[in-house]
């Protein structure tokens, strides 16, 4: 069991500890309903951390991502260095600019999560992202859905296939999204078994931000 792995368990320990303590007139229970306007509230708004570099002018943060993401009708608000959050006034160009993900300011990768109002500020998690991956080197006969499924769970957890025509004929190209652990060195490509033969592919990432070349890490801190 790695440090972190320990770590985890022991703060469940703690909590499950924790909660004994509580007597049952200790427990407030809320049975009212979310409020139609807050849930509208937190349909238009997303939170935002910049992963490695949090210390920014942002004032031009503000210009460049308006910019960027083509919207000007978006209230930008820092909760804390490196933390936000962005309050568009259309839902569309909110979904737009969450799909479009990952984003980066000056090479700074910026996770951006969907703010849900069911959950507290503080218990969003920033230590993943969507990246775009192309994988290179398969034959043409293996360029399908289920194959590209499989090879990108090498890399992480799948989300989204996309297969694109080339021309004429069967399948070319494709690209898988992909929900990786920013703090893992990003993999370079997966040896793959097809028959009796074993084929190198590589993985071409989109929208990489700055990354270590030594150990791989979007975080070089990490």
């Amino acid at each position: 069991m790695d440090l972190q792995d320990e770590n985890k368990r022991r703060l469940a320990a703690l909590c499950k500890s924790l909660g004994n303590l509580w007597l049952d007139g200790d427990v407030v229970e809320v049975q009212q309903e979310i409020p139609p306007n807050k849930r509208i509230e937190c349909s238009h708004t997303l939170f935002g951390k910049l992963y490695s570099k949090p210390n920014v002018n942002f004032p031009t943060f503000t210009t460049t991502m308006k910019k960027a993401w083509k919207v000007e009708a978006v209230v930008f608000i820092q909760k804390k260095s490196g933390f936000f959050s962005f309050v568009f006034e259309s839902e569309e160009d909110k979904e737009r600019v969450l799909k479009s993900a990952p984003w980066s300011f000056n090479s700074n990768l910026l996770v951006l999560k969907q703010y849900e109002p069911e959950i507290p500020k503080h218990c969003y998690d920033f230590s993943k992202s969507y990246f775009w991956v192309h994988i290179v080197g398969l034959p043409p006969g293996w360029l399908i859905e289920e194959v590209f499924a499989e090879v990108a769970g090498k890399v992480g957890v799948v989300k989204e296939i996309q297969l694109e025509f080339r021309g004429i004929g069967p399948y070319k190209t494709g690209k898988v999204k992909v929900e990786l652990e920013l703090s893992a060195p990003l993999k370079t490509g997966a040896l793959v078994k097809i028959g009796n033969r074993n084929l190198w592919v590589e993985f071409k990432y989109e929208c990489l931000p700055h990354f270590c070349y030594s150990c791989g890490r979007i975080d070089h801190s990490v």
